[in-house]
């Protein structure tokens, strides 16, 4: 048994060309705008979400206050100790980045010159891992540190030293501008969780 097929006749308005243009640039911004809701929030290196916190801009903090931050973002903040005569300049982004930086008596808190010691904690996770796969990196450099930890550095930037302990969601950033320094920070151990 044949059966008969019979093409359906279009209404006049779907012969113009400008109108099937138009329906694919419709069918093309509905697909992007449906991309776009399955990717906002990410981010290059494949996370889903950055952390928020409470931005701090930077202030004169005594190690109570630092102790006190610890407890409130839930994890450790790292420093080189109470030093005399400094000022403990704390910094927090909205990314979650502590910094403790280290100013001599009369330097104004938030100077932007880059000659004094600083301590930064970044939430990382598996710190650990990520930084024995970036000591694999050519120009990269290691080494053990006290208490289990492994320490990394770009040879043509060893005044940043990048730290981290097992099982430890939590890297670590050493900056001393005088050349060896902030190696010979974290090789003494003076690197600690304020505490």
């Amino acid at each position: 048994m044949l059966m008969a097929v019979h093409e359906r006749s279009l209404a006049p308005w779907a012969h113009r060309p400008e109108v099937r243009i138009g329906g694919v640039v419709a069918v093309a911004i509905l697909a992007a705008f449906v991309v776009w809701l399955l990717v906002r929030g990410g981010d290059s290196s494949g996370s889903s979400e950055q952390p928020r916190a409470a931005a701090i801009p930077a202030v004169a903090a005594t190690p109570e206050r630092l102790r006190t931050l610890s407890v409130e973002a839930g994890r450790p903040i790292y420093w080189l100790g109470p030093l005399p005569n400094r000022t403990y300049e704390l910094t927090r982004t909205a990314l979650d980045r502590i910094y403790v930086r280290y100013l001599p008596k009369g330097v104004p808190v938030g100077t932007s010159d880059a000659t004094y010691p600083l301590v930064g904690t970044y939430p990382v996770s598996n710190a650990y891992d990520v930084l024995k796969e970036l000591a694999k990196k050519p120009g990269e450099s290691s080494f053990s540190a006290p208490k289990r930890g492994f320490a990394v550095y770009s040879t043509s930037l060893p005044a940043n030293v990048y730290l981290a302990f097992p099982d430890s969601d939590e890297q670590i950033e050493v900056f001393n501008p005088a050349p060896g320094h902030a190696r010979a920070l974290i090789a003494s151990g003076r690197v600690v969780p304020v505490g």
